[in-house]
Order: C-alpha cells, then sequence, then structure tokens
C-alpha cells in the first residue's frame, strides 16, 4: 500500500493513490454537506440569539434574589474561544504541511500539490486549473471554520449555562447557612424564609425553561456536530491502525489532529453535561437542611431539582451527559475491533 497523506483540515480521513475511491468521496462529500449544513443551523441560531438573549436577561431581573453574577464567565468565555482558535489554526498549518511536505520548490507547485491531494476527489492532475482550484481552497477553508465553530457554539452556551445554574447553587448554600445561623429566631421570620425559598424555587423552573428554550434552537446543531465527530473519529481511528507505511511529518500530524478531534468532541459532551450536573448539585445541600428551618418551598424545590431533568439534546434522540460519552467510547471502541478482525 502506498504511503498515504492526511489531508488537511478536517476532512480528516487518509487518501490512498486512488484518491477516486469510495471512502474518499464519501468523507469529502460528508465534510462539505456539513459545512453547509452548519452554515444554515448556525444563521438560524444567530436570528433566533435576540429572543433567547432577552429570554436570558429576563431570568437575571426577575428573580428577585441577590444572586451575584459569576465574575469570572467573561474571562473564561475569552480562554476557551482563543484556545479553540489556537488549536484549530495551529491544527490546519500541519495538515496542510503534512500534504505539500518539503519539497516544493515554489508557492504555485506548493498550492497545485496541496489541491490535488487534498481534493484528489474532485479533481485530477489533468484537470487542474488555477482558478478552479482558488474557489474550491476558500471553500475549504470556510467549511474548516464552521465545524470548529459549531463545536465551539456549543461549548460556550453550554459555559453560560452551567455558570447561571452555579450561581443559584451558591446562593442555595448561603441561604441555608444563614438559616442555620437564625434556626434559633426563624418562628419570628417563618413567612419571610418560605417567601425566599419560593423566589428561589421560582428562579431555578424559570432557568430550566431557558435551557429547554436553548435546546429547540440548538439541538439540531448539536446533532450534526456529534454525528460528524462520530463519523471521522471512526474513520481516522480505523485508517491510523491499518497505515504503518508514513514520514514523520504525516505520523505527527496524524496524531496532533486525532488528539484534536477527540478532545474538540468531548469538550463538546462535556460542556453539555455539565449543565445536567449542576442543575442538581444543590441537592445534597438542601436534604441537610435543619428540621427546624424545613418548610413546604423547601420540599417542592427538592422534588423539582430531582425529577425536572434539563439538557441539551440532539433533537430529543439523545442527550449530552457523560454517561452518554462513555456509552459512544465504548461503541467505538467496539466497531474498531470488529473491522481489525475481520480486515484481511
Amino acid at each position: 500500500m502506498a504511503e498515504v497523506i492526511m489531508a488537511k483540515e478536517s476532512i480528516r480521513f487518509v487518501f490512498f493513490h486512488d484518491t477516486r475511491s469510495l471512502v474518499a468521496r464519501l468523507s469529502g462529500s460528508i465534510f462539505y454537506a456539513n459545512g453547509l449544513i452548519s452554515l444554515i443551523l448556525t444563521w438560524r441560531f444567530i436570528g433566533a440569539w435576540d429572543c433567547l438573549s432577552q429570554h436570558w436577561l429576563r431570568n437575571d431581573l426577575l428573580t428577585g434574589l441577590n444572586v451575584e453574577s459569576d465574575k469570572y464567565i467573561k474571562r473564561k468565555i475569552i480562554f476557551v474561544t482563543t484556545f479553540v482558535s489556537v488549536c484549530a489554526i495551529v491544527e490546519h498549518i500541519f495538515s496542510m504541511i503534512a500534504a505539500i511536505g518539503f519539497n516544493c520548490s515554489s508557492v504555485e507547485e506548493c498550492f497545485r500539490t496541496y489541491i490535488l491531494i487534498s481534493h484528489g476527489f474532485l479533481l485530477q492532475s489533468y484537470e487542474y486549473d488555477l482558478w478552479l482550484a482558488i474557489p474550491i481552497f476558500i471553500l475549504s477553508k470556510l467549511a474548516t471554520i464552521l465545524w470548529n465553530l459549531q463545536d465551539l457554539t456549543i461549548i460556550l452556551m453550554s459555559m453560560g449555562l452551567t455558570s447561571r445554574y452555579n450561581m443559584l447553587n451558591l446562593y442555595t448554600r448561603k441561604l441555608i447557612q444563614r438559616e442555620y445561623q437564625k434556626k434559633q429566631n426563624y418562628s419570628k421570620l417563618t413567612y419571610l424564609h418560605i417567601d425566599q425559598w419560593r423566589k428561589l424555587r421560582r428562579a431555578y423552573a424559570r432557568q430550566a425553561n431557558l435551557v429547554r428554550s436553548l435546546e429547540r434552537h440548538l439541538g439540531p446543531l448539536v446533532l450534526l456536530s456529534n454525528l460528524n465527530n462520530l463519523y471521522f473519529i471512526c474513520l481516522q481511528l480505523y485508517l491510523g491502525i491499518r497505515i504503518t507505511s508514513r514520514s514523520w511529518i504525516s505520523r505527527t500530524y496524524y496524531l496532533l489532529s486525532l488528539t484534536w478531534l477527540l478532545s474538540r468532541a468531548c469538550g463538546v459532551v462535556l460542556a453539555g453535561a455539565a449543565i445536567i450536573l449542576y442543575s442538581k448539585k444543590s441537592l445534597p445541600d438542601l436534604k441537610s437542611c435543619l428540621s427546624a428551618t424545613y418548610n413546604i418551598e423547601v420540599k417542592r424545590l427538592i422534588t423539582q431539582l430531582t425529577y425536572d431533568s434539563v439538557g441539551l439534546s440532539g433533537m430529543k434522540l439523545f442527550t449530552l451527559s457523560r454517561q452518554n460519552l462513555l456509552e459512544v467510547v465504548a461503541t467505538v471502541i467496539k466497531y474498531e475491533l470488529i473491522l481489525l478482525q475481520y480486515d484481511k
């Protein structure tokens, strides 16, 4: 088998000398179809953001509670955005180096080599034309940006929702601690405390409605992201295990590209799973309330948090949770073992 080259960005698959193979055509079609669908879904989400942002702002204003805002959420968002952008750029540069190599004598020759290797399923050497290659090059970069952007969007939205739940959880803990300190005078402040717990319960309910509202608009993008990542992870693992004859730059890029793809896919799932985790994080504190401070609103809040399931899902087909992440990992491993077993 001839030496293979991991072509760029994100098509994230290996091309054999037969660049018109079914694998190359299918992977290329999926890559660009993902870019087109991602563009449409992202545009729809941006169009709905005005309504969603107003809903988000109303949640902060209508609580009636002195809930502090997250002082570090802006820094976290900037850090994650910068980290994803830098990693994506570095991975992309390595993909181009792996495709081109170090033997090009001119810029035009490097560009021609890159296009013919990374898009061999579209162009053969005798079909190459500079004015056709330039639009292909631009479209491939836009598709790569959209692939990273859809994952980044899901991660950032999940971080915002998780941050809001964290602030409510911290307020709940402080409220319980204050009631511990005032338990001797609790009989004089019964109505005040019950009213405060009622406001807190309604704040959690409004937060759950915000998650569901965001899920309706983000669900198609979650589904697309996970299906796309799963396909290319399986394909890269299989081709990476089978093929051993590579240059050092190709092996380096393969490991870097696979690590980045796995990290980004896991980041999407774990960020979404954090919403479920933080939505129920106050339950141990609530269940530890003293009998003197326990009231009907505390009981309702415990029931609400226990049975009200919130989280991001892929159009109700699956939920982003840690359990599902382990199930997907197990499925991928089984898939690879079966392919290796029947591979001749």
